[in-house]
């Protein structure tokens, strides 16, 4: 299994906070989350690759982890596009099977992906963002005909995507994985109901 992590560029990461975060608040955190997922990620066994599409190379590449492999944004202002790309770049590897993951997730934790990977039978396993009915992981066998459909209500969408390719469906239910960052109430819950980790810290440096 390899495992896809998008990273936009720092200058454009997390707009919806802008009003209320500067330009380096805002990339400090995205590098937070990022830390975080590849964090949880990297000890994870059946966990090969990590591909990371991003054109942030100079600091990803501060990374001592050989399982990283950064692979550049193709030239698409569409993000399904990208990952359909990113996917079909693994599937091209002979990879039989791929793992997505936003990095917009504050609680994520190693044995909350193991928990996804240990529901996966075939096809399609998927989780739910929490309040927009986006798509926050998912894991799918390759290869395939399903193309993404990341964007409002991309859960559904991929839903009726995988059953309109005849691909066997599990939905996860993991509250780790389904609680995202998307604007100020998400940062707001996080300080309610935090746990000890990088992003913790992160908010109490800069009195959030």
């Amino acid at each position: 299994m390899w495992a896809i992590i998008p990273i936009n560029n720092f200058d454009e990461s997390f707009s919806r906070l802008s009003n209320v975060l500067n330009n380096d608040q805002r990339k400090e955190m995205t590098q937070i989350l990022a830390t975080q997922v590849l964090d949880a990620l990297t000890p994870i066994e059946s966990v090969k690759k990590i591909i990371v599409l991003s054109n942030e190379l100079e600091w990803l590449n501060s990374f001592l982890n050989k399982k990283i492999t950064v692979l550049p944004e193709p030239e698409t202002e569409q993000f399904s596009e990208k990952i359909d790309y990113t996917a079909q770049w693994i599937q091209n590897q002979g990879i039989l099977t791929m793992l997505y993951l936003s990095i917009d997730l504050p609680y994520i934790q190693q044995m909350d992906i193991e928990n996804l990977i240990s529901h996966h039978i075939s096809g399609l396993s998927i989780v739910e963002a929490n309040k927009d009915h986006g798509t926050n992981a998912l894991i799918l066998d390759l290869p395939t005909k399903m193309e993404f459909k990341f964007g409002p209500n991309s859960f559904s969408k991929h839903l009726e995507e995988a059953r309109s390719k005849n691909i066997d469906t599990t939905i996860v239910k993991i509250e780790c994985l389904s609680l995202d960052l998307d604007d100020w109430s998400d940062l707001e819950l996080f300080k309610k109901n935090p746990v000890e980790n990088k992003f913790s810290h992160f908010i109490d440096r800069n009195n959030f």
